[in-house]
């Protein structure tokens, strides 16, 4: 398993060079690049990764970067991580500021740019299935979903709140499964 610094840096540099629509796009290339090809994390890790970097202030392709890359040789790793990711996406916004101010009106770019966003819901759903078959496996997980999906779309209440919420609410239930079993 190569793990140096520039491999590190070239796989998440690739990754971000394909990352369009921010954090939600990525599960689907870390799956490829880092669980299947490289297996520096398993796929239950990579769930576990994400909901962390939801969590985390910051950009959550960077955060789970970062998280990897340090798994995968420490801080030296956690640096190539996030500069692999980071750059391409700099220079993108820095190219493409100046092209798009000029072009922006034009039908055609308009047009590619709906095609852009139709992909970007795809990847979004696969991300969900993903996270769906690993995270919602119990009757527990169930009523959690929809207490949180019914919070979100009818209360005005912070997606923040609610995480911190859920995140007690999982902690107390594990503790009185604990109990139980014991």
């Amino acid at each position: 398993m190569n793990n140096s610094f520039f491999e590190i840096f070239k796989i998440f540099f690739i990754i971000g060079i394909q990352l369009l629509g921010g954090g939600y796009v990525i599960v689907p290339l870390l799956k490829k690049y880092i669980v299947d090809d490289k297996k520096w994390i398993s796929e239950e890790e990579l769930v576990n990764l994400y909901a962390m970097s939801q969590c985390l202030p910051g950009i959550i392709a960077c955060n789970i970067a970062i998280s990897t890359g340090y798994k995968a040789k420490g801080f030296i790793g956690a640096l190539a991580a996030a500069l692999g990711i980071i750059i391409p996406p700099f220079f993108c916004i820095i190219i493409l500021a100046n092209i798009l101010s000029g072009i922006v009106n034009i039908e055609t770019v308009k047009n590619a740019f709906w095609g852009i966003r139709i992909s970007v819901i795809v990847l979004i759903l696969i991300t969900i299935k993903d996270l769906w078959a690993k995270s919602v496996n119990s009757l527990f997980s169930y009523i959690l979903f929809f207490i949180i999906l019914i919070c979100l779309l009818v209360l005005p209440v912070s997606p923040t709140v609610v995480i911190i919420l859920s995140a007690i609410t999982a902690l107390i239930s594990g503790q009185i499964r604990r109990k139980i079993n014991d």
